[in-house]
């Protein structure tokens, strides 16, 4: 393992040698710092550069998504230091930051075009199913570190805002397909064009593949999407979002407690969401959203007559949700030297589930919000960003008030240091607070209880502190920072005697509890290179410990981050349309929440593409390889992924 490390080491500084050797040449570029920079809206939801956002952030656009040769966005996020990503089972895969996390990623705030996508009842983010195609993804914004103060729930460790383009930028037809190994069969089909004085694009896409091998894992993505954009006559625009997205899966579980069959089931997902934008007289701008999620579940599960003699039971996981949510938002510009913006918001959600919550009722919880935002330019070199969010949750009853400092300073006209406090917050799902998961008898009046949750838990709370250093000349850019966070009321699972009830294991239920504190430090240091040959360098490394010594549980929380983790994303032009990328991720050993410790590991994707023309129709043809280092296990050491190929061919008409 130490061998693996010092190699990924060289690999890694190797590349930043690279980048170094480069600044002087950059150093003849444009010194028009502020026109360089890249904006960003996600830290704070106010424009702003980069290198003066309160939050450290990592941008995918949509180059680095296509040299990445991903198939799913979950996968994309291996380049983003500090990330975890693993599939438990083909149907589920997950992502967290700094470790901390099972398959469930609670802890993220997922948005895509600044919309919550997030299931609440167990916190599962359906990165499968997310009803908008990768295609349709132009950029990412990843806040890296808790952003509370602009988003309140779940933004507790990071905040992931997908980004699609215009519908003015997807006009006529274009096409996708892909076929490969491993059972990988995708299509893809957009239109835009023009209604009345109304920009649209209508996108379906279908994405599936056999999983892991020598298991049932098949999955089957299909999605529709549709996006509208009506421009005012007296400035601003009216924009309609709107999904649906069908996940068919198979399943076998990893880790039965008992015999379970494997199954089919159906996972939906739906979306809409209609946005008002204005601007003031004053130099401001007005923005109201309204907007609708519903989820469902449909693992209806299976019966089985083996556990108990005479006695059949049904084991059903079928879970239904819907969230309304509606918020508005106030930006000023008061001066070159200041600008804020304020909001405020509220969203319902509501579960339905009789196996997790021994109930046919609906569950649900209600969540205020306001929150505030300024950015004050003190003199050239120094800006001072502070905001601050006040939420209240129906389902803890409480109210939370949650800050945000940054300092900066800009060295010179490329170098920035930063000093940045935030805080992050996690509500209780519904599912902890409340959860009771049973089987029930079919042909006797049994109920057997797995899950009883005592309920009445506090809000999950992370307070971080960073020190930071961009550098940025033209388009490259270098990023480290040094953090720690400290989690209080962390929830946590055990075990505890349940004698008045029958029990799925012997006497005992699964319930939740707040922890006592843990912290996190660690290292992250990004680049992002680019030379005018048509080299590009992305790199990223990060070395993350956890403090777990005066917990309650012993859960493995140190393991549950890799100590030491590796992105690296190399891709070239060479002329005549052919371009060439390579993909390599490391990660040291590590264990999910609970789960069984995997070993560290290299992942090696190759991409090969040539762009040509049939006729006037633009084409692009794709030779894309995975894992060709050899098996990968990402989540559990008894399943691994197998090397593949496959072919991807692109037409734009």
């Amino acid at each position: 393992m130490k061998i693996d490390l010092i190699t990924s080491m060289a690999v890694l500084w190797g590349a930043i040698g690279m980048f170094i050797a480069a600044v002087q040449a950059a150093r003849a570029a444009d010194d028009d710092r502020d026109g360089d920079l890249p904006r960003v809206l996600t830290p704070s939801r106010l424009p702003q550069r980069l290198d003066e956002a309160p939050s450290t952030v990592t941008i995918i656009d949509r180059a680095l998504i296509e040299a990445s040769g991903a198939r799913r966005l979950v996968d994309v996020l291996r380049l983003v230091p500090g990330f975890q990503v693993g599939y438990k089972t083909n149907n589920l895969p997950t992502a967290t930051y700094h470790g901390l996390s099972d398959e469930y990623a609670r802890r993220t705030l997922l948005l895509l075009n600044g919309q919550r996508i997030f299931q609440y009842s167990r916190g599962v983010i359906e990165w499968n199913n997310l009803p908008i195609p990768l295609e349709n993804i132009e950029r990412i914004e990843i806040v890296r570190g808790p952003a509370a103060a602009a988003y309140g729930s779940n933004a507790l460790q990071a905040v992931i805002n997908i980004q699609t383009g215009s519908a003015a930028e997807y006009p006529g037809l274009s096409t996708r397909v892909a076929a490969g190994g491993a059972g990988i069969a995708d299509g893809f089909l957009r239109y835009g064009g023009q209604v009345g004085a109304m920009d649209y694009t209508l996108s379906v896409s279908s994405v599936g593949d056999h999983g892991y091998p020598g298991v049932y894992d098949d999955r089957r993505n299909s999605s529709l999407s549709f996006l509208g954009e009506v421009p005012l006559e007296a400035g601003g625009e009216l924009k309609l979002q709107a999904g649906f997205a069908r996940g068919d899966y198979g399943i076998q579980d990893p880790e039965p407690i008992f015999a379970a069959p494997a199954r089919d089931f159906p996972v939906t997902d739906a979306f809409q969401s209609l946005q008002w934008r204005r601007p003031g007289t004053a130099n401001d701008e007005w923005t109201l959203t309204l907007s609708h999620n519903v989820f469902h579940y449909g693992d209806r599960g299976f019966l089985n007559d083996q556990l108990l003699p005479g006695v059949t039971l049904r084991f059903d996981y079928d879970i239904q949700e819907e969230r309304y949510e509606a918020d508005a938002q106030y930006l000023r510009r008061f001066s070159d030297r200041w600008r804020a913006v304020a909001g405020f918001g509220y969203y319902h959600e509501a579960v339905r589930s009789p196996r997790y919550f021994d109930t046919d009722a609906t569950l649900d919880n209600a969540v205020s919000w306001l929150t505030g935002h300024g950015e004050y330019r003190i003199d050239p070199a120094w800006v001072l960003n502070a905001g601050a969010m006040l939420e209240y949750a129906s389902l803890s009853a409480s109210w939370l008030f949650l800050p945000r400092l940054s300092v900066h300073y800009h060295v010179d006209n490329r170098q920035t240091l930063r000093l940045a406090y935030s805080t992050g917050s996690r509500q209780p799902t519904l599912y902890e607070n409340n959860g009771r998961a049973i089987i029930r008898g079919v042909n006797v009046p049994l109920t057997i209880y797995g899950v009883i949750a005592s309920g009445g838990l506090d809000p999950e709370i992370n307070r971080s502190l960073e020190v930071g250093y961009h550098w940025q000349a033209a388009r490259n850019q270098f990023d480290v920072r040094l953090f720690q966070e400290r989690y209080s009321d962390y929830i946590g699972t055990y075990y505890r005697p349940a004698p008045e009830v029958p029990t799925m294991l012997p006497g005992v239920v699964l319930d939740f509890a707040n922890d006592h504190p843990l912290t996190v430090r660690g290292l992250e240091a990004q680049v992002d290179w680019r030379n005018p040959s048509g080299t590009r360098l992305f790199a990223s490394y990060a070395l993350t410990a956890i403090d777990a010594s005066g917990t309650r549980f012993d859960a493995g929380y140190e393991d549950s981050a890799p100590r030491h983790g590796i992105g690296l994303l190399v891709s070239q032009e060479f002329g005549n349309g052919w371009q060439a990328s390579l993909n390599y991720d490391y990660q040291s050993g590590m264990r999910w929440y609970r789960d069984q410790p995997i070993d560290g590991y290299h992942q090696l994707g190759v991409r090969l593409a040539k762009r040509f023309k049939l006729g006037s129709t633009p084409v692009t043809a794709e030779l894309i390889g995975a894992n060709l280092l050899g098996p990968v296990s990402d989540y559990l050491p008894s399943r691994e992924w197998d090397r593949s190929v496959f072919l991807r061919f692109t037409i734009d008409h």
